[in-house]
């Protein structure tokens, strides 16, 4: 992947966490992670590795949503 589109990936996860987190579906700390570190999409002149260690952080915070919340088990119809 290409440094102009990881950066614009971690604006998007970005953009789903104010989401999700405006829904109330993120546990508290579920972000923490992405919050201790200081690369921002915003940061363009930053080093590729660092926009792709934020996008993990932010992907590990999704999952903690998911585990928290996880979707209903609808039976299949037959």
């Amino acid at each position: 992947m290409k440094t102009q589109e990881l950066i614009h990936l971690h604006a998007l996860l970005v953009e789903l966490r104010t989401y999700v987190e405006a829904e109330e579906s993120a546990p508290s700390g579920a972000f923490a992670s992405y919050d201790a570190q200081p690369v921002r999409p915003s940061h363009i002149h930053r080093q590729k590795e660092a926009h792709k260690n934020a996008v993990d952080l932010l992907l590990d915070g999704f999952e903690r949503v998911v585990q928290s919340n996880p979707p209903p088990n609808y039976a299949l119809v037959a």
